[in-house]
């Protein structure tokens, strides 16, 4: 997939390499995370072969490590997975054990001199929900984990948008990124990261498709 930030040659982003952009132009890095969050058009999007592909088909937004809710990013569509991946005897016992707590309810209910009765519709999702399948607070409260759990999550949901954060850089130690480059080398999911850096790192980003742009505006290129 392809990234068009006007008037450079398109960045190019792949499954299974991290591409990084830095740059140490405030312009340029407030136009592209504009662009990359949707919230103006300040860049382009292209699948391999150069067709233009809409926003809401082409990037999942995270932003700011720091920022980001793992469950407002990812969870009702978790859920729905998880609800369709679950097996028959899963499914069977998850009926069972409601259908023992409309029971019990209804037995309940009979300290009162009223006719009361409860919903029989069973819908898995709902029930689900009820119990709050989410991540846990501990890896929302890491930011290796959060990152971590952004990339496999869009693994499990077969996600081939370009995940998109920025300043990582500020959040994780060297090695802790160079594990993240091993981890993204054996999953295929695309992940862009947006820096904002004085000079050039090419040392630091050698194993990832690294592009930055300088305060004159000037691209260098380290594919």
């Amino acid at each position: 997939m392809n990234i068009t930030f006007y008037p450079y040659h398109p960045f190019s982003v792949q499954n299974k390499k991290i591409t990084v952009c830095s740059t140490s132009s405030p312009e340029v890095y407030t136009k592209l995370i504009a662009g990359m969050s949707g919230a103006q058009e300040t860049v382009k999007f292209s699948n391999d072969q150069y067709e233009l592909m809409d926003y809401s088909k082409a990037v999942i937004w995270g932003g700011d490590v720091a920022a980001i809710n793992l469950n407002h990013l990812f969870q009702n569509r978790l859920i729905k997975k998880f609800a369709a991946d679950l097996t028959d005897q899963q499914r069977q016992k998850l009926t069972q054990l409601d259908s023992e707590i409309r029971s019990t309810i209804l037995d309940a209910a009979f300290m009162y001199e009223l006719t009361l009765d409860v919903n029989q519709e069973w819908d898995l999702q709902r029930m689900i929900k009820f119990y709050n399948l989410q991540f846990s607070t501990v890896v929302q409260h890491d930011p290796y984990g959060i990152i971590e759990s952004i990339v496999q999550t869009a693994v499990e949901l077969n996600e081939s948008k370009i995940i998109t954060l920025i300043n990582v850089s500020h959040y994780l130690s060297i090695n802790q990124f160079n594990e993240l480059v091993r981890l993204v080398a054996t999953l295929n999911v695309k992940l862009f990261l947006i820096e904002f850096s004085e000079e050039v790192k090419s040392d630091q980003y050698q194993k990832c498709c690294y592009y930055h742009i300088d305060n004159d505006y000037v691209e260098w290129r380290y594919e």
